[in-house]
């Protein structure tokens, strides 16, 4: 393989945490670099109820091996998120998070978004190509490493939601969400339109709030009408890169999805912003072909798959 390539590492079977250490020890000497004095990890708080559809406390644990494994280890770790919850701290304490910090020497410190008062606006667009404000937390924006620990699970809007994805939806301002997919309600929304323009924020909003490292935990995936479905997959695979659209990119073609027909992934490579087309990705460790797992599809695909619009060149310019 050319040493130009962008590498992914893939790992596979069903220890989830061991999967996790062991993607991204495939992929160290890229992602050593990347590590600072503090590190943020970004989990998928989708549902504080359904643990299926959530990062997995152990996802956690295998990136925190990871932490401990590297020369000058950070000296704090974050792990935050604006969690879909009740009441603050709800994911955290269903999940089994707040055991985290017993279990290590580095120090880490859980954080609910939702509780921030720093914030930087970004403009994003809705349906009608008017540019409203997303609000980013100036904690993430800040700290120098950030990962992205997702769920890999179908999703109504862009197909899939992987790395990416679960960085910028996780940490905006929960009130500026819906207005990424283009509506003021979830009532108002419809395809394809709203495909159309929640491809673009995604990468708008990349521009500034894009992880440093992203990691697909696929031990158990969902399929058919997610992101919080019930079908479960037991797909046995977890993907990790310092390049988040390459992760994503494995992680969807391992899912049974062509990377470069979804709009996120499509718009990143044609600007620049990361790698995602497969022929310029080395996958090291485990064979793409043989972990792939075609995931049934949302329902609604034939819809999502109608994301291009003729003024993308000009719209995703922020």
């Amino acid at each position: 393989m050319s040493d130009s390539k962008t590498r992914v590492g893939l790992a596979s079977g069903n220890d989830r945490r061991g999967n996790v250490f062991a993607a991204l020890d495939l992929v160290r000497e890229e992602v050593i670099p990347r590590i600072a004095d503090q590190v943020l990890l970004s989990p998928n708080f989708l549902s504080a109820a359904s643990q299926v559809v959530c990062t997995h406390a152990d996802a956690i644990r295998g990136a925190i091996d990871f932490l401990s494994s590297v020369p000058e280890p950070p000296a704090e770790i974050v792990v935050a998120e604006g969690a879909n919850e009740k009441y603050s701290g709800e994911a955290f304490d269903n999940f089994g998070y707040r055991s985290l910090a017993g279990e290590y020497d580095i120090p880490i410190r859980l954080v609910d978004l939702h509780g921030e008062t720093e914030w930087e606006e970004i403009p994003i667009l809705l349906d009608d190509r008017s540019e409203v404000s997303a609000r980013m937390p100036r904690l993430v924006l800040d700290c120098p490493c950030v990962f992205s620990v997702a769920v890999a699970k179908t999703h109504d809007v862009t197909v899939v939601t992987l790395a990416l994805k679960n960085l910028i939806m996780g940490s905006i301002h929960k009130e500026d969400r819906i207005r990424m997919h283009g509506f003021p309600t979830h009532a108002a929304r419809t395809l394809p339109a709203e495909a159309q323009t929640l491809n673009i924020n995604l990468i708008r909003v990349a521009r500034r709030l894009c992880p440093d490292i992203g990691i697909v935990d696929g031990t158990v995936g969902i399929q058919g009408n997610g992101p919080g479905g019930t079908d479960v997959v037991d797909f046995g695979a977890v993907a990790a890169s310092a390049d988040v659209f390459a992760a994503d990119a494995v992680a969807a073609k391992a899912m049974g999805f062509e990377p470069l027909e979804l709009g996120f992934l499509r718009y990143a490579e044609e600007l620049g912003l990361g790698v995602a087309d497969l022929e310029r990705i080395e996958v090291m460790g485990a064979s793409l072909d043989a972990v792939t797992c075609r995931f049934k599809p949302h329902e609604s695909i034939d819809q999502q798959l109608q994301w291009h619009d003729e003024r993308a060149g000009e719209l995703l310019q922020v």
